[in-house]
């Protein structure tokens, strides 16, 4: 695939369907936003409704309270028609008692007593009929008034067809109980219109009034107020509705088919257990389209929008797009030049715009790259250079020295034998050292290591032993000379310092993948936690360990710094030298080198440099 073409899918895919992708969830995210809004609005509104609900029911009932229990009026009736005999006199009418008392409260429009005896006494103020004393005893609401035990029950209107109650008002049926005693003398009914009900329903505008809606139901479903007009007053509202809604929630809004009209549809039960009313829920009811307002018109004008500007940048990608991809193919494809070493590479001028400013821009840094690598190839190759030929000169005069000086120990000792094996040896040691070219082979740098170890034995007799363990396939590998024999020294003069048994020295060598693990092992004194710490400081810091370096506090040599040097230098942060020790457990020193045949020059250009 050409890079337009690429351009172009990258143009749709990355572009044009995230935002259409954007526009979907845009519009999701808004619509769920105007729904958790409105039902953050709906949930206060009907938090209001019900305070003003329950406020009512709680009016009602503590006048209740107070007519039917506090005053003795009532209580006065209920005594005297449960003590009432029939002995051919006409029983007393108790309509003005009620009337003056229980009627004096406005929203009730009718009461009847019921005495214990059966006797009912009752007053009105419509063209109410009450139910029989053997109807409300063989109801099921006489057995929930009983286990109020004195709470009011409230029935709404169509509710427990049973009593025949069919008309639009509320309900109040109690038990009466003398007030000092608190003896059961009767049951009450107080038949109410809540006009103040009626008026916490109705909304503020007409407008309003017609595209939100409030109810109340019972636990059934059974619509016991509705604020238009009771139009489904003892309808089954949850059948209306096009799918289960869940009610044992605090509150809950869900969006619902209602008459053929997507509706959010809200819940929320009444806390009116306390007051005989335990199973109303209010229910609000609100058109989807007057929710969402005019949000949709909106929406279908910011997509027709949307879709402009998706078209025009069709059109900029076709039009202008492809020539700026042609110069940058060509720009690439002279950089890919560039990476494989092409220094040469330009990129023809043409116009006279930015691309042009950019072609020159590219062909002056490649210009002056190639300028600043041939600087830096001939820096890095002197500084090399200059590093070897310093630690080499380093490091030869410090094994001569300390070699010699053994020498001279033995001479004031007249140990003439071993002077003479002690030369012999320190010649074949000057005889590598001294060698012109920096690589040896392994054969090479551990016979010199071996020297070295037979003038130690001559000079500290009996006080140590060593053991080399290197495979014969290893031996023809390149290493750089005299890279073991100051691990081997430092062994000798700081390992075995103070021990009282002789000492052993272990050198053997794996193979690790491509390199070469040469591990030198002793079991003198070890070193302390700080004085690994430093040395391992010191070689991530690039510092080596020179004639100033202390490791137990005291001057340590050239050793294993140098060493570290030249193996950085040489191969790489890849290899160098690991130490692991612990005090009075010995310690061991791994030195890793690639492994490989030929020159030094040969590696160096192999590895990077």
């Amino acid at each position: 695939m050409s890079l337009y073409k690429k351009i172009l899918v990258a143009f749709l895919i990355l572009i044009i369907f995230p935002l259409l992708i954007l526009g979907w969830i845009s519009y999701t995210l808004s619509q769920n936003l105007i729904e958790s809004k409105f039902n953050e609005q709906t949930e206060l509104t009907m938090k209001s409704v019900a305070r003003n609900i329950r406020n009512i029911i709680s009016e009602a009932n503590y006048f209740s309270d107070y007519y039917s229990i506090m005053k003795p009026e009532i209580s006065r009736v209920f005594k005297e028609l449960n003590t009432y005999r029939d002995n051919g006199k006409k029983m007393p009418d108790y309509e003005s008692e009620i009337r003056s008392s229980l009627l004096s409260y406005s929203p009730i429009v009718s009461a009847a007593l019921y005495a214990k005896s059966g006797i009912v006494a009752t007053a009105t103020n419509s063209s109410s009929t009450f139910i029989s004393y053997e109807q409300l005893m063989g109801s099921s609401v006489f057995q929930e008034v009983k286990e109020l035990n004195g709470i009011p029950k409230w029935i709404g209107p169509k509710e427990h067809q049973e009593l025949q109650l069919n008309d639009n008002y509320f309900y109040q049926i109690r038990v009466i109980r003398e007030l000092y005693s608190t003896e059961e003398i009767g049951i009450s009914i107080a038949q109410l219109q809540l006009k103040e009900l009626e008026n916490t329903f109705q909304l503020d505008t007409p407008n309003r009034l017609q595209n939100h809606r409030l109810m109340i139901m019972n636990k059934n479903g059974l619509v016991i107020f509705d604020n238009r007009n009771q139009e489904l007053l003892g309808h089954q509202f949850l059948t209306e509705l096009s799918e289960q809604v869940e009610l044992n929630r605090p509150f809950s809004s869900e969006s619902v088919i209602f008459q053929d009209e997507k509706n959010m549809v809200s819940f929320y039960p009444l806390q009116l257990k306390d007051l005989g009313a335990s199973d109303w829920i209010l229910v609000s009811i609100t058109p989807w389209r007057y929710v969402a307002g005019q949000m949709q018109t909106i929406m279908i004008w910011i997509a027709a929008l949307l879709s402009l500007i998706l078209s025009l940048a069709l059109i900029f990608n076709f039009v202008f797009v492809n020539r700026i991809i042609h110069f940058l193919l060509r720009v690439v494809n002279s950089m890919k030049r560039v990476e494989r070493g092409e220094l040469s590479t330009r990129v023809h001028v043409k116009g006279k715009d930015e691309t042009t400013i950019l072609a020159r821009g590219f062909n002056s840094l490649v210009g002056r790259i190639t300028d600043l690598l041939e600087e830096v190839k001939l820096q890095q190759n002197r500084k090399n250079k200059a590093e070897l030929m310093l630690l080499q000169a380093q490091i030869k005069p410090h094994f001569l020295f300390n070699t010699l000086e053994s020498i001279n120990v033995l001479a004031v000792q007249n140990q003439g034998d071993k002077i003479s094996q002690m030369v012999y040896q320190l010649g074949n040691m000057l005889r590598i050292s001294m060698y012109d070219k920096e690589e040896i082979r392994i054969r090479d740098e551990l016979e010199h290591l071996q020297s070295y170890l037979e003038i130690q034995e001559f000079r500290f007799e009996d006080s140590f032993r060593y053991e080399i363990d290197v495979p014969e396939h290893l031996l023809e590998y390149s290493i750089q000379k005299l890279t073991l024999q100051p691990f081997v020294e430092n062994c000798i003069q700081h390992g075995f310092e103070g021990i009282e048994y002789i000492g052993l020295i272990r050198i053997y060598a794996e193979e690790e993948r491509d390199g070469i693990a040469f591990y030198i092992a002793d079991n003198g004194i070890g070193l302390s936690n700080e004085q690994l710490a430093r040395f391992h400081y010191s070689l991530e810091t690039d510092r080596s360990f020179d004639s100033r370096d202390a490791i137990r506090g005291e001057r340590r040599g050239l050793g294993l710094g140098n060493v570290a040097d030249r193996i950085r230098i040489g191969y790489g942060k890849d290899y160098g030298v690991y130490i692991c020790s612990h005090p009075d457990s010995g310690t061991t020193i791994k030195c890793v080198i690639p492994k490989y045949r030929g020159e030094w020059g040969a590696f160096n250009r192999a590895a990077g440099g």
